[in-house]
């Protein structure tokens, strides 16, 4: 299967709904959120998520993005890893249709 990578900083609405998205149409993907040292209740509500397919991880101060995705991918228990904005939201087949187009090794 694959693992998904989602740092985000103060971005709790969007991000909630990039999770639903994920859920809905990849409800069997490794779900990896980062909270970038967010002051909106980023953390709150990630901690509050009851999901075994769900890695977290908190920051204590902000260090952007790019910095998050290098540690989401070292956390992943996938060898296939997808990385999304927390404003970004998936559709159906996303990932099968990303996936046809890898070849092994």
């Amino acid at each position: 299967m694959i693992s998904i990578v989602i740092p985000s900083h103060n971005n709790l609405r969007h991000l909630k709904n990039a999770y639903t998205s994920i859920k809905k149409h990849a409800p069997k993907a490794e779900v990896i959120l980062l909270d970038d040292a967010s002051t909106d209740g980023t953390w709150d509500w990630i901690t509050s998520l009851d999901d075994s397919k769900l890695v977290i991880y908190q920051h204590p101060e902000r260090v952007g993005h790019t910095i998050l995705y290098d540690v989401g991918i070292e956390m992943a228990s996938n060898d296939v890893v997808g990385i999304l904005h927390a404003d970004m939201i998936i559709g159906p087949n996303y990932f099968e249709n990303l996936l046809k187009h890898l070849k092994p090794g």
